[in-house]
């Protein structure tokens, strides 16, 4: 076994130590080899991701390609073709209206060709049908209109046109990740497939089943995914040009009118009141109710945040938005964005933003052209709503004396002028969990599906909402000159205090970190007057001091006597106390606590002046509900509350870190505790971090990432405050680590302070970055370099997408000549480009050490490909070569490599997947191979420039040669009959033992020719066929293979569409095969009765070890059915079920029969207990 793996490994972006980490099966990572492109790109694949692309792909199909035909026939039925021309000639006038403005030029000649009798509705395209059912067939909108998803009941011929819409916009919401998981895509498929079948008739029936399971070729799904977004764009726009005309028909009535209706005065009236209400709420900026210095007219403070794109994968790009009003501004996937979604940290300025936004439009400011003309702005608080849209609005924003009568008109405006209606939802993250849906059905469009809506959101509360939003944005706070400028105009008057503490923020780095905030510039500005200037730099010292000052304000306030000594500990019963309260909020995701709980009244006790009253706010929330006046504040009192739990001994630090994850969503509060702790006790600062490290050790990847980034956090906080006690918790980290590989998945993981601790580590083997980190260029390659000159142990570093330029990759090249233990280095997506190939090259020249080197989508072209090529003629150590992704590097590096393999004598595998080389290539590539003994891998899947002509040179090569051992082959259109030439080859050939033919589209006819060769072949002991449309006849013809092979022992099915009746057919095969180890039938919809069929196979079975059956519609029942398995099979141990709905309990009696049982990494909401005494 672990000779094939290490086969895999050059094969693949990164070794597979990294995945093996998460999920330690051969099997698995031998599955996830299989995408060879995506791997070469750093991004690990999921079993399902090729699955949900295809998805995807066969609904665009469903709807441009059946749906154009079925709207097609609609219309025929009401104008029969025969008379078509003269309904045309009929309609002629109205459709002249639409010319230019609607109808473009090609589609005006379609509908009126030069001999009108030729017309015929076979020439329209979809958008020119839609516009004339609309406007020429006597169509009636159905009663939620054209935009919105009609009632069950309605099954009228326009409901059924508005659903097939409705699920066309649906559907287009997932085109930045082109996927659709299963459960969703069934759902979406079942819904307009029988909108489709009531519109066009049941002859479509079997013609959109048949659909549902024929195989995708990529050429195929990337034309209908353009052609549905071409669709949306064109209705899109169609649309707002019929929504101006119509507004300017309405203006021109209402203008010719004598009088408005009263009805429309009254409407008008609450517009003006809310207006009004904007100037005076939003037009104040005060968040601290404590300091009444800090209130500000909105316009002379406001300094606009740092607002960046985002993509759906949320990583930030390079587009920044200009203006407050530029957020509606197209993107180049989305013309006319409808929803935007603005994530961002506490304090970054989310609210503020919304505040400026409505003041904005209460004063009728200027905005940008791409922002909506809006008549009505509804500014909510998501945190003080309880029901439905309607009751927040009636709630917050209405007159508390207004009459049902109005507010009902008011509403019906509201429905009739989505358009020009401007929802602005603040605080996602804050709102009760039970308004998800809600949230979820207006970002879709469900509810009130014209309107457009601006919300905003902490990232971790905004993921669920953000993949139905049109547009992402991130506010990233200040830029160091936003943060002058704020700080100026806070001390207009008071320029040398200004100056004197802009002075100290450029004097001391972690400072500047914390004008990033615009909240914790506006403390700053607070506390720069207390202390003329010196500030402390540590932010849980910043937070301590605040607490401070506003004590020592509260105190001045009521004219009291200064108190000598720290004035928290003066408070500290006070202080206790809300911050029980506060981490009790946390724990039930609840803001608002009441007065009573706190004991007392606001006017007695200092802590009530950091909580406000929001019955301004709200009618419905009782006068004595208060809420933290900012996230940070709720975090910073209940990490006090957790560090005098800890220093008192009622709790240990164990506590705070369950298994299951759930302490994910405390992070702030756990950092302030530990920095509260750092500053009373270095024993228990050091023991808090002792813990830390050993959950690191003890977790799995996904956890010990965060954690790794979390005490690293803490120690950089601790610099500030002692750098003794800081540096020996980094030595602690270093020597305590004790995990023999770590993968980084959190961005914001401080790179340089962990190379650091790696200095002294002696037991890591294996680092990776697998996603970007937020990090200038070159920072993480320069840090890692330092440690690499004493670090004795690291054997694989992995620097993925990471921004390393030339400059970088020169430092690690000086370190690594002098490293001895480094075999295995990354650094795939960095787009180095040939310069750092030819840095690497040199290296390669001398290196005695370097075993698997990963060059893959970098940019580099035939030149780089030339440098590498040139130093593996020297080069006697490689034995790992990745250039997966280059698509320049074509034909002449090609002739580079096979002059060199002609003479090197240790490279052993060589990933040249998805790059320019064609069939010339190709063939020069297999005879060199074929002539020489030492390469036994090879990569070359999704090679988009090869023909027939590759796949017959590659059976042919497969006939004679005697050397190579894996071959993959994947995403390379091989078809039936090139699996027939591959396969005929497979019947001779003795050495392959590793062959990946999965999305080939080989079928069942190709599943024949496969069958054969596997009741011949004797040395092929994996084969990868998923997503191949092999359904239920081709799993018969491979399961009459198995029950003859004996050597196969690895077998990847997964995703084509075998069913139940399918796994009756291997389930046949596995009470005979006596070699299969590994089985993949993940994404094929076998359900409950398929994982039936199989528990009883594998009663008797003896050799299956590992069987992934993920998102397969499973069960509880289907779960426990497995759990029998064990009382007769002790083979079978490890269980891959992600997706499936087996819950609790289907979970519970798999584990408790002893299988390893892996799902998707789910971070569990159950509540932590803690001793929550006073």
């Amino acid at each position: 076994m672990t000779s094939r793996i290490s086969l895999i490994i050059a094969l693949r972006t990164w070794p597979l130590h990294l995945t093996a980490a998460i999920v330690s099966c051969n099997f698995l990572c031998l599955r996830r080899s299989q995408e060879g492109f995506m791997a070469a790109s750093g991004t690990s694949a999921s079993f399902s991701s090729t699955k949900e692309t295809t998805n995807y792909a066969r609904l665009c199909r469903l709807l441009v390609g059946v749906g154009s035909e079925v709207i097609r026939v609609t219309f025929d039925k009401i104008h029969p073709p025969a008379s078509l021309h003269t309904i045309l000639t009929t309609y002629h006038s109205k459709l002249q209206a639409l010319r230019k403005k609607v109808l473009n030029a090609t589609q005006w000649g379609k509908l009126y060709p030069a001999i009108r009798t030729s017309v015929s509705s076979r020439d329209f395209d979809i958008t020119l049908l839609t516009i004339l059912l609309r406007n020429i067939c006597g169509l009636t909108p159905p009663a939620t209109g054209w935009d919105a998803l009609p009632s069950e009941t309605d099954v009228s011929t326009e409901a059924n046109i508005a659903r097939v819409k409705y699920f066309r916009n649906t559907v287009y919401g997932h085109a930045d990740q082109a996927s659709v998981d299963d459960a969703t895509f069934n759902v979406y498929w079942k819904e307009i497939r029988d909108a489709l079948v009531s519109l066009g008739g049941t002859k479509y029936e079997a013609a959109i089943d048949d659909l549902k399971n024929e195989c995708m070729d990529p050429e195929i799904a990337d034309h209908f995914e353009e052609l549905l977004k071409q669709w949306k764009k064109d209705e899109d726009n169609i649309k707002d040009v019929l929504e101006e005309i119509n507004r300017k028909l309405e203006k021109l009535t209402t203008s010719t009118s004598t009088s408005q209706p009263k009805e429309y005065e009254e409407t008008n009236d609450l517009i003006e009141t809310i207006r009004k209400l904007y100037n005076t709420r939003e037009g104040r900026l005060s968040p601290f109710p404590w300091c009444e210095e800090f209130n500000f007219d909105l316009n002379d403070i406001f300094t606009k945040p740092t607002i960046v794109t985002r993509d759906k994968a949320g990583r930030s790009v390079a587009e920044q938005i200009d203006s407050t009003t530029g957020v509606f501004k197209p993107r180049k996937d989305r013309s006319k964005p409808r929803t935007v979604l603005i994530e961002g940290e506490p304090g970054m300025g989310k609210t503020t933003y919304c505040q400026k936004v409505a003041y904005d439009w209460a004063n009728g400011l200027e905005t940008e052209e791409s922002f909506p003309t809006i008549e009505l702005l509804l500014f909510l608080r998501c945190c003080d709503m309880s029901g439905s849209i309607w009751e927040a609005i009636d709630d917050q924003l209405l007159p508390k004396d207004i009459e049902a009568d109005a507010k009902e008109k008011f509403f019906k405006f509201i429905r009739a002028n989505q358009s020009q209606v401007l929802l602005v939802l603040d605080g996602l993250d804050e709102a009760p969990s039970n308004l998800l849906k809600m949230f979820i059905d207006l970002v879709q469009g469900r509810e009130l599906p014209k309107c457009h809506i601006i919300l905003t959101s902490r990232q971790e509360g905004g993921v669920t909402v953000s993949k139905y939003c049109d547009s992402l944005l991130h506010i990233t706070g200040f830029s160091t000159e936003h943060a002058r400028s704020f700080i100026t105009r806070y001390f207009d008057g008071r320029e040398a205090l200004g100056q004197r503490l802009l002075s100290e923020i450029e004097r001391k780095k972690e400072l500047l970190e914390l004008t990033m905030h615009p909240l914790t510039t506006a403390l700053l500005c607070l506390l720069g007057e207390d202390y003329r200037g010196t500030l402390p730099s540590s932010k849980t010292e910043l937070y301590l001091e605040i607490a401070s000052c506003v004590f020592r304000r509260f105190r001045r306030k009521k004219g009291l006597s200064d108190v000598e000594g720290n004035l928290i500990d003066f408070y500290k019963d006070d202080v206790k106390r809300l911050g029980r309260l506060a981490f009790k909020g946390l724990i039930e995701d609840q803001l608002y606590l009441q007065g009573k709980e706190l004991g007392g009244s606001a006017s007695e006790i200092p802590v009530f002046e950091f909580l406000s009253v929001h019955t301004n706010r709200s009618k419905r929330r009782p006068c004595l509900d208060y809420a933290f006046i900012h996230k940070s504040f709720q975090d910073f009192f209940a990490g006090f509350f957790l560090a005098n739990q800890i220093l008192s001994g009622v709790i240990t630090p164990e506590v705070l870190f369950p298994k299951d994850g759930s302490y994910l969503k405390f992070e702030l509060a756990h950092f302030f505790a530990f920095g509260i702790i750092s500053l009373k006790s270095e024993e228990r600062a050091t023991y808090f971090m002792n813990t830390i490290v050993a959950n690191i050790n003890q977790s799995n990847d996904f956890l010990a990432s965060y954690l790794s980034y979390f005490a690293l956090k803490c120690i950089r906080d601790c610099f500030v405050t002692s750098s003794i006690l800081s540096s020996q918790l980094l030595l602690l980290f270093g020597t305590k680590l004790q995990r023999q590989n770590i993968a980084i998945f959190d961005g914001r993981c401080d790179i340089p302070l962990l190379a650091e601790a790696l200095r002294v580590n002696t037991t890591l083997k294996e680092f990776s970055t697998p996603l970007p980190l937020y990090f200038p260029r070159d920072t993480c390659a320069v840090s890692l370099a330092r440690t690499l000159q004493v670090n004795q142990t690291l054997e694989q570093l992995h620097l993925l997408n990471n921004f390393t330029s030339a400059v970088g990759v020169q430092q690690l090249v000086d370190v690594l000549m002098v490293n001895s233990t480094l075999h295995s280095l990354s650094l795939a997506g960095n787009a180095l480009q040939d310069d750092s190939a030819g840095i690497l090259a040199e290296y390669l020249r001398a290196n005695k050490t370097l075993v698997c080197l990963n060059l893959g989508v970098n940019g580099i072209t035939d030149r780089g490909a030339t440098f590498l090529a040139e130093s593996l003629r020297q080069n006697t150590t490689l034995k790992y070569l990745i250039l997966g992704g280059n698509l320049s590097f074509g034909n002449p590096g090609v002739l580079s490599l096979c002059e060199t393999l002609r003479i090197n004598n240790t490279l052993a595998e060589l990933n040249l997947s998805g790059s320019g080389i064609d069939d010339v290539g190709i063939n020069l590539l297999l005879t060199t191979v074929r002539d020489r003994t030492t390469l036994t891998g090879l990569n070359l899947s999704y090679m988009k420039m090869i023909t027939k002509k590759s796949i017959r040179s590659v059976a042919e090569f497969l006939r004679v040669d005697s050397s190579l051992v894996s071959l993959y082959f994947q995403g390379n259109k091989v078809s039936v009959g090139g699996t027939r030439l591959i396969a005929e080859s497979l019947k001779v050939n003795k050495t392959l033992k590793i062959l990946e033919l999965s999305r080939n589209n080989i079928r069942a006819p190709g599943a024949h020719f496969l069958s054969e060769a596997l009741k011949a072949n004797t040395a092929l002991v994996f084969l990868g066929l998923s997503q191949n449309a092999l359904r239920a006849r081709g799993a018969q013809l491979i399961s009459d293979g198995l029950g003859v092979n004996s050597s196969l022992t690895e077998l990847d099915l997964s995703a084509n569409g075998i069913g139940p009746e399918g796994v009756q057919s291997i389930a046949q095969a596995l009470k005979i095969n006596k070699g299969l180890i590994g089985l993949n039938l993940s994404s094929n919809a076998i359900g409950d009765s398929g994982a039936k069929t199989l528990c009883q196979a594998l009663k008797g079975n003896q050799t299956l070890a590992t069987l992934l059956i993920a998102e397969n519609g499973i069960e509880p029942s289907g779960a426990k059915a497995l759990s029998e398995v064990r009382k007769t099979n002790s083979t079978l141990h490890q269980l891959y079920l992600g997706g499936n709905n087996i819950g609790e309990s289907g979970f519970q009696a798999l584990s408790e029969a002893g299988f390893q049982v892996f799902l998707p990494s789910q971070i569990s909401c159950c509540t932590i207990e803690l001793t929550l005494s006073q």
